[in-house]
């Protein structure tokens, strides 16, 4: 009986155990689950799910790439000096050739790069890692830079361009010697000379009609950046007073010169560039398809089909600007003709003028020829209108002619302003529209010792 009740009681005390343990167990379970719970007090963590945490680790690495964009590339200031190159530059930072051949076949059309100048500034963005460059850029001017900007395994040119603000610059002087030392010393540019030379030789023998004494009265356009000129000026009016009589000329709106009467003082330009008129293998076009590498590219002129050394012509009379051979555009030739046009004269033979020598219409200036890259003998032939090309066989060019009836009346208040200014003690007028009421208004004295009288003041009748 005593055997019995000791073995009922080890059986209850085990079954108690197991309960016991079975009830342990499953509070262990509960107290885990509860202490991950979001609900949990116990923690102040925030519970992110999976997909947030995605997103937000690509969002950082959306702004990876763009860090390492400004750190990828270094910008670099090169100042050129006398006897540097494009090439030597090149070599000296290290840059591959293929990508100046590349950057020079993007200029051929425009020829920024082809002269440099001591002064000129260069900016290289080259790549860090490789040494590669990404783009070139030139500052021609405050109010120009171009650029050569890599894409898509090519360069393509660009331009940046910076409104200017307008002034009209008064010159005053008198014979003193030759009318060129007067006008030098006086302030006027070389280029302004020689125009108020060219316009007004068909009327007055500069050497023969000019007397010490006699004045002359100039008015020059000039272009500012924050007041700062930028070498870029036009003629708008000059006269010449001798002995009681004018010789005027001024700019209509029309870009031609005329004098007060209102006939034209421009020489004629020549629609052709030889005597003989050539075949027209290639017209202008700013879209064209290179004949050579495929790829779009403006062509900025026409295109003659004429045997090798055929004779150019000067198409107008004019001062040459540059004489220079390029690797695609050969041996060639720039002039600067009146007011707003220039030319321009590709693959020549042989060259027979100089940088700075004035040249005649109608005057043989060069050789044709198939220097440069080249298809077949052909003159490359262009004509620019306020330093943009223009296609030659169709554009206005200057003819001898006068202003029409119904423009004359406002030239001839245009040159009654004119010679108000001329004869007021003014030295600086703004022009520009976009300047401010108070710039308009605003006028620079002259305020020079004046070392003589006032110039005599001529009729309007006057030629």
């Amino acid at each position: 009986m005593r055997r019995n009740r000791i073995t009922f009681n080890k059986l209850l005390i085990g079954r108690i155990q197991v309960s016991f343990g079975f009830i342990g167990l499953i509070s262990l379970l509960w107290y885990s689950v509860s202490s991950t719970s979001p609900s949990a007090s116990t923690t102040n963590q925030r519970i992110i799910p999976i997909e947030l945490i995605d997103q937000k680790q690509d969002s950082t690495n959306n702004h990876l790439p763009q860090k390492s964009q400004e750190k990828r590339f270094r910008d670099q200031r090169y100042t050129v000096v006398e006897g540097d190159t494009l090439e030597a530059i090149f070599k000296r930072k290290q840059l591959s050739i293929n990508e100046l051949y590349e950057i020079i076949e993007a200029d051929e059309p425009y020829l920024e790069l082809d002269v440099l100048q001591p002064g000129d500034q260069l900016i290289f963005r080259i790549e860090r890692e490789d040494n590669r460059l990404e783009a070139l850029s030139r500052i021609v001017d405050p109010s120009k830079t171009v650029t050569y900007q890599y894409n898509n395994d090519d360069f393509i040119y660009q331009e940046e361009l910076t409104p200017t603000d307008k002034i009209a610059e008064v010159t005053r002087g008198q014979i003193d010697g030759s009318f060129y030392v007067s006008a030098s010393s006086s302030g006027l540019t070389d280029n302004g000379v020689m125009t108020i030379t060219q316009l007004l030789k068909s009327s007055l023998n500069f050497r023969r009609d000019l007397r010490a004494g006699d004045h002359f009265q100039v008015i020059m356009e000039q272009e500012t950046v924050e007041g700062k000129t930028i070498g870029k000026d036009r003629l708008l009016a000059a006269r010449v007073l001798s002995r009681g009589k004018e010789f005027g000329a001024y700019l209509h709106s029309d870009g031609s010169y005329y004098n007060a009467k209102g006939e034209s003082l421009v020489p004629v330009l020549l629609r052709y560039p030889t005597k003989k008129k050539y075949r027209i293998s290639s017209h202008f076009n700013p879209r064209r398809v290179h004949p050579v590498t495929g790829r779009v590219k403006p062509h900025n002129g026409v295109d003659f089909a004429m045997p090798t050394g055929t004779p150019i012509l000067s198409t107008g009379h004019g001062r040459v600007t540059r004489v220079a051979s390029h690797r695609y555009a050969g041996k060639y030739i720039d002039i600067d003709e009146f007011g707003p046009y220039s030319t321009r004269f590709l693959h020549l033979s042989k060259i027979l003028v100089k940088k700075g020598q004035q040249v005649e219409r109608g005057q043989v200036i060069a050789l044709s020829g198939n220097t440069g890259r080249s298809t077949g003998p052909h003159l490359h032939y262009e004509l620019h209108i306020k330093g943009r090309p223009v296609n030659p066989m169709t554009a206005d060019i200057p003819m001898l002619k006068s202003i029409p009836n119904s423009e004359i009346k406002d030239f001839h208040l245009y040159v009654a302003d004119m010679r108000d200014l001329m004869l007021s003690e003014e030295k600086v007028v703004y022009l520009d529209e976009q300047t401010t009421d108070k710039h308009k208004q605003e006028t620079h004295q002259y305020n020079s010792a004046k070392s003589s009288k006032e110039p005599p003041v001529i009729s309007s009748s006057a030629s």
